[in-house]
């Protein structure tokens, strides 16, 4: 009787923890094979340490495996972050969902976006590079359908 004392103030305990944290990506809910329901509220984010890539992003990665194929991420970049010219193999889906940003064309071109947007690469796509607004934090949802890669290339001359 005691043990089952000592578990049930164990789990009372730990219960709070656990339900604060169910739902995230840490500990997702699943009512099937190959279901993945996450809060994003409760996202848990580690820093984004690619080579290459200037410190300060953060990644949350929702579903799969970044090094090993199939994956879907969130991404969190701080105000006025640059993402240099680059390109990946993968295919390279980004659903833009907050802060206003600036997709850089392979060839200079700067377009703006000030809402959520849509942004679909095939893998080897034209070289490409994303600049975080000043005013706010961005954050993206990304999907790929290889191993992450990045191959960098030089900054393309600015055009407006």
């Amino acid at each position: 009787m005691r043990g089952l004392l000592g578990l049930g103030i164990l789990a009372l305990l730990a219960g709070p923890a656990l339900a604060n944290d169910l739902g995230s990506n840490v500990h997702p809910l699943s009512f099937g094979k190959d279901q993945t329901i996450i809060d994003v509220s409760k996202v848990v984010w580690s820093p984004l340490k690619v080579e290459g890539l200037p410190e300060g992003a953060d990644v949350a990665v929702l579903r799969g495996d970044l090094s090993k194929g199939e994956a879907e991420i969130l991404l969190r970049l701080p105000p006025g972050y640059k993402v240099p010219n680059h390109s990946h193999t993968s295919d390279e889906v980004y659903v833009w969902l907050s802060g206003a940003f600036t997709l850089i064309a392979y060839d200079g071109t700067r377009t703006q976006f000030s809402r959520p947007a849509f942004i679909s690469f095939p893998g080897s796509a034209p070289p490409h590079g994303l600049e975080c607004g000043k005013a706010a934090p961005c954050i993206l949802y990304l999907r790929y359908s290889r191993p992450f890669d990045i191959k960098y290339f030089p900054e393309p001359p600015p055009k407006r």
